[in-house]
């Protein structure tokens, strides 16, 4: 019995002829597919693999349904029907002529989420707050997890350079959340994927497509980062992550996406001021290249500390950005962490251990959102939907305003300024109702635009705007109108 390993290396022939790096074995299921694997329920089950048998036939069975298909290019791939979600489970095994077989066991059929981004989407569970780790793993949990790093591919850059039909590192496999799988992955991903699988109570599998420090241009395929202007990346060529970490799972079915990224666009202005425009044309890519319009959670960036200005300068530019993207990108929904940033006295400023507190809000929207579990209202962060220009000041209307809004100042709030980027203007605001912010109007002050969190870091020390339960409200520049 064969089983996927290594990808052999001495055949010569390539799948489709277009990949230098990848050799077409004699016969290999992909890597994204695995013993302990979730796949994704109510879709049709496309399972693919290699063989440099062309034109040959290849048979499978996944409990009981059998299938079949031609070798094409060397590429087969075989299609079962959709299933329900199930806790029990079930086998599959693909074979071919030629005495080859490959047999998973220990399949669930349940949700896929991915997890992308760059390192606070990466960072493993066992950097975080130690109060927040379980006491004990769940070695058998029905939450499945597949864990790529961003280590692999900048040590073999050979690879980043076209697009990867595999996946590229043979370490990397389906894995039961026993203690060394669970503190080795995503900390986001385990958080999500732990609390969704109980809550919903369906099998859920976690996928980390992240990298730390990847930019977009090194996300997306080629040709769109040519479109974007990049014949450069920052640590790999651009695309080089995309081709890696992302192109393998082409194909695969999935329920949605999870996302935190942006750090590495702050350092740069023009990156920055251009981010929602690029996080928008990422997304709308990759729901083309899956085939469906997977909805998008994404994070705004959490604070950084003092360090963080050196690094990232531009960083609240990118929040704005982000909340600027929300809306540009349909069927997405952004969680705020602007307060959920390093303690004082952590020794990483960049990379925040609170991603029990970010994964809980993520977690929220999710539930209700895609689950019909609590309410969505209550999820969410306010956000303002109106802003009015009267008399001497700007009145600020909010929906999501649940509870009614609040801030650690009575009814006094910090962080709302006037102008543009370059010649900001910090502005008194306060709570005059329970949706409804009113800001003074400096003198002197543009009021064609209002800002919110972009001169003075918005954290749980300072007197920024929440609602009742805690959520704090994202970071904003939105349009103020005149009334007549």
């Amino acid at each position: 019995m064969q089983t996927n390993s290594a990808l052999p290396t001495n055949d010569k022939k390539t799948a489709s002829g277009e990949n230098a790096v990848f050799v077409l074995p004699e016969f290999k299921v992909s890597g994204v597919f695995g013993s302990h694997m979730v796949l994704q329920r109510k879709r049709p089950v496309k399972i693919w693999g290699f063989s440099d048998a062309e034109g040959s036939e290849i048979k499978g069975e996944l409990d009981g349904e059998k299938a079949s298909a031609k070798v094409k290019n060397g590429v087969f791939t075989l299609t079962f029907s959709a299933r329900e979600a199930s806790f029990d489970p079930i086998a599959m095994r693909i074979y071919d002529g030629r005495g080859h077989e490959t047999v998973f066991d220990d399949i669930l059929i349940g949700d896929v989420w991915m997890i992308g981004g760059q390192s606070n989407a990466e960072l493993n569970l066992r950097f975080v707050l130690p109060e927040t780790l379980p006491e004990k793993f769940d070695d058998n949990g029905a939450y499945r997890l597949f864990m790529q790093t961003q280590a692999y591919p900048y040590t073999h850059q050979e690879l980043c350079a076209s697009p990867q039909p595999d996946v590229i590192c043979p370490d990397w496999s389906w894995k039961l959340p026993d203690s060394e799988a669970s503190l080795s992955f995503s900390a986001l991903g385990w958080f999500f994927a732990e609390k969704l699988c109980k809550t919903a109570k369906v099998p859920v599998g976690a996928i980390n497509i992240s990298a730390g420090g990847a930019c977009i241009r090194e996300l997306v395929p080629a040709a769109l980062a040519a479109e974007m202007g990049y014949d450069y990346g920052a640590n790999v060529c651009q695309c080089g992550y995309y081709n890696t970490l992302i192109h393998p799972f082409e194909g695969l079915q999935f329920y949605g996406m999870v996302f935190f990224q942006g750090e590495s666009e702050g350092g740069s202005r023009e990156l920055a001021e251009r981010y929602d425009k690029e996080l928008e044309r990422l997304v709308r890519d990759e729901r083309e290249r899956f085939g469906f319009d997977f909805p998008f959670y994404n994070v705004q960036l959490c604070s950084y500390r003092a360090e963080g200005k050196q690094y990232f300068p531009f960083l609240e530019t990118v929040r704005m950005k982000q909340f600027d993207a929300k809306h540009e990108i349909k069927n997405s929904y952004l969680s705020v962490a602007m307060d959920l940033g390093s303690p004082a006295d952590w020794g990483d400023f960049a990379h925040s251990p609170k991603k029990k507190a970010l994964t809980d809000r993520i977690t929220g929207l999710v539930l209700a959102k895609e689950y019909g579990i609590g309410s969505f209202e209550e999820a969410s962060s306010p956000e303002p939907v109106k802003a009015s220009l009267s008399g001497g000041a700007v009145v600020i209307k909010f929906r999501y305003a649940t509870g009614g809004l609040s801030s650690r100042n009575g009814d006094t709030v910090n962080g709302f300024s006037f102008g543009n980027f370059d010649d900001l203007i910090p502005a008194e605001a306060r709570i005059t109702a329970p949706d409804t912010v009113e800001v003074a109007v400096p003198e002197g002050a543009c009021t064609e635009y209002i800002n919110y969190a972009y001169i003075s870091d918005v954290n749980e020390n300072n007197a920024g705007l929440y609602k009742s339960n805690g959520l704090p409200c994202p970071a904003f520049r939105i349009k103020v109108f005149k009334e007549t």
